[in-house]
């Protein structure tokens, strides 16, 4: 398999489809081949060669310039690696269902959005409806890692099916609405009404969350042996909280409004 990298020319002045440029579909092109490539660029279309200089490289998968207007980075990718030197737009790596998206700066709104394998990091913030469903789509993420230096905006993990997503910052407003299976992880503050519709599932945060959705019950502190196998099994969610989970955290059970069984768990 080929390998190459995308330096812009200059930053984009509309918004562009980078859905295409994946490592599977450029696997046996050559330079010439994919500087001739077209994307979708604001209301038409423009050559990959009139916004990139194109290169092959040695390594395999891509390299590519970020920018804010660079959208639907990685979407839909089964494997290879691409790599975001920089920041990029929405929907980054919605419907991946393999493969290793790394972002070095921000990644915009819909990051990861049915995400259903694969592991994306993003060593910056992100935006709105990390992990959501895609539009048009009832269920959110269903698998894969998504690991987040930052914060995020509002509507972490809405809807979220499996997987884990971890942050590292301040999580915004009604995160974990509607979630039905799969782990968020939150290191910094979770935003107001948290839970909303939150059948099952597990959110596992440093300190315990200001407001509530209504339709929690606090169930005590308790010792999770899980908490401890989980953090040998993915030592990223051990690294998040320091470097080891105690077991130990009080459980918040809920919601109960919406007939829900899922928990937030209050780590000590």
């Amino acid at each position: 398999m080929s390998g190459f990298r995308l330096t812009l020319k200059a930053p984009l002045a509309a918004r562009v489809d980078a859905s295409s440029l994946l490592p599977a579909a450029l696997a046996d092109a050559s330079v010439t081949d994919v500087a001739a490539r077209t994307l979708p660029f604001g209301t038409g279309i423009a050559p990959v060669g009139d916004l990139f200089a194109v290169e092959a490289t040695e390594q395999d998968g891509l390299v590519i310039s970020g920018d804010r207007r660079l959208d639907h980075v990685g979407a839909g990718m089964t494997a290879g690696e691409v790599r975001i030197e920089g920041s990029v737009g929405a929907a980054a790596g919605a419907g991946m269902s393999g493969g290793r998206l790394t972002i070095s700066g921000d990644a915009g709104d819909g990051l990861a959005a049915g995400l259903s394998g694969g592991r994306i990091e993003v060593f910056g913030n992100a935006g709105d409806r990390v992990g959501g469903p895609q539009p048009g789509e009832r269920q959110g993420m269903r698998g894969g890692v998504v690991s987040i230096a930052g914060s995020v905006g509002d509507g972490l993990g809405a809807r979220l099916r499996g997987g884990l997503i971890l942050v590292g910052g301040n999580a915004g407003t009604g995160a974990a609405d509607g979630l039905l299976a799969g782990t968020l992880a939150i290191a910094g503050r979770l935003g107001p009404g948290a839970g909303r519709g939150m059948k099952r599932g597990t959110v596992l945060v440093a300190t315990a969350p200001d407001v509530l959705a209504p339709g929690f019950i606090e169930a005590g502190p308790q010792d999770f042996i899980a908490l401890k196998l989980l953090a040998r099994r993915v030592p990223d969610l051990a690294a998040l909280f320091g470097g080891q989970l105690s077991g130990r955290a009080v459980r918040l059970v809920g919601n109960r409004l919406a007939g829900g069984e899922g928990e937030i768990l209050v780590l000590n």
